[in-house]
């Protein structure tokens, strides 16, 4: 009788090592998939599309395929491009001798922005943006709110406050 408990102990000691290490594997993988928000939008993400909404008109300041990218590091730096997805090529083949008509195009069809981020409010997916430099320079040295919600690989950004007034709406995805 004594070996039988020795080995019931033993199988059962094995079996409760084997749950709790899958356990925390299921943990591990949940916190990597949910996570709080400043973890879900980390990494990389590709612009999908972008639309603007003032005065109950609907716009595409960068065109119907905008192009641009997201970049949110771990140490709370971000980077954000955004461009029409045509934008003119210079005649002179020199970016600092094109026309009044090739600046202006690339000038409204185009915005790059970085400084820090913090998630304000986890629970109404409130993130602060601090530009430290913009292509649009009024931007710099400002604090910004958007609302990010994450969900999968797909990120969705509000911004209240755009270059060009009103909201706008952001859909991103993680780049692979």
């Amino acid at each position: 009788m004594k070996g039988y408990v020795e080995k019931w102990a033993l199988a059962l000691l094995f079996v409760t090592i084997l749950s709790v290490g899958m356990l925390s594997g299921a943990l591990a993988v949940s916190a990597q998939e949910g996570g709080s928000l400043a973890q879900q939008i980390q990494g990389t993400w590709v612009l999908v599309s972008m639309h603007n909404e003032q005065d109950g008109k609907k716009s595409e300041p960068y065109g119907p395929n905008p192009r641009g990218v997201q970049v949110f590091t771990p140490d709370g730096r971000f980077y954000a491009i955004t461009m029409r997805a045509s934008l003119p090529k210079f005649a002179s083949d020199n970016r600092l001798k094109g026309t009044a008509e090739e600046y202006k195009a690339v000038v409204q069809g185009s915005m790059a922005y970085y400084g820090t981020y913090k998630v304000v409010n986890e629970k109404e997916h409130l993130v602060n943006l601090h530009v430290e430099a913009s292509t649009f320079a009024n931007w710099e040295g400002q604090d910004q709110t958007r609302v990010t919600v994450v969900v999968g690989d797909e990120m969705r950004v509000t911004n209240p406050t755009t270059t060009v007034g009103g909201t706008s709406y952001v859909i991103l995805k993680k780049a692979k």
